[in-house]
């Protein structure tokens, strides 16, 4: 492959990367109740919606669930299969890349709901999160995830490890779930 192919393709994934990235902050923000008042979430809000706008009808199935930033995610994963397939002079099945779509969006999901945890562990031992409301926002995403591990979770005394159980919980998902899916897409190629 050549070095123009490789920057292209480098390019390609990245710009895509980005789109799906803010979809799924978007999604994770909703699923969690972020508050919308925020200034980061006012901005993932403005700059998904009109890529989001022609699916809202799928909100309608509940306000919790924002299933057009999921629609549009694995639609903009589909297309950068088939531009990677164009790119490298393969063609691939279209079971191929509807699997490979979906996983790459699970990727998404759960290495974002992994790094939320990490940062919002990092900020609890560094900053108050009530004296920046730009940080009360990895608390808000974080704290429906962890809340149910909390009530199993026995008093250490002020420690709090549920962030570690849901990493755990988490990691081991991705590597069922996506993995999985990835397994298969791979014997449909």
């Amino acid at each position: 492959m050549s070095p123009t192919t490789q920057a292209g393709l480098f390019l390609l994934q990245f710009s895509v990367g980005i789109i799906v990235f803010a979809l799924m902050l978007r999604f994770l923000m909703r699923a969690t109740y972020t508050d919308w008042r925020n200034p980061i979430v006012q901005f993932i809000g403005k700059v998904t919606t009109p890529i989001c706008a022609p699916f809202n009808w799928t909100n309608k199935l509940g306000p919790r669930w924002d299933l057009a930033a999921l629609i549009v995610a694995v639609i903009l994963q589909a297309a950068l299969a088939v531009m990677i397939g164009w790119m490298t002079g393969r063609s691939f099945s279209a079971g191929f890349i509807s699997l490979f779509a979906i996983s790459e969006v699970l990727n998404f999901l759960f290495d974002l709901a992994f790094w939320l945890i990490i940062i919002q562990v990092i900020l609890s031992w560094l900053a108050r999160s009530n004296s920046n409301p730009n940080l009360d926002i990895f608390r808000q995403m974080t704290e429906p995830m962890l809340a149910p591990i909390r009530r199993f979770m026995p008093d250490l005394g002020g420690f709090d490890l549920s962030p570690i159980v849901a990493i755990a919980v988490i990691k081991l998902s991705q590597i069922l779930i996506v993995g999985t899916i990835a397994q298969f897409a791979n014997t449909l190629v």
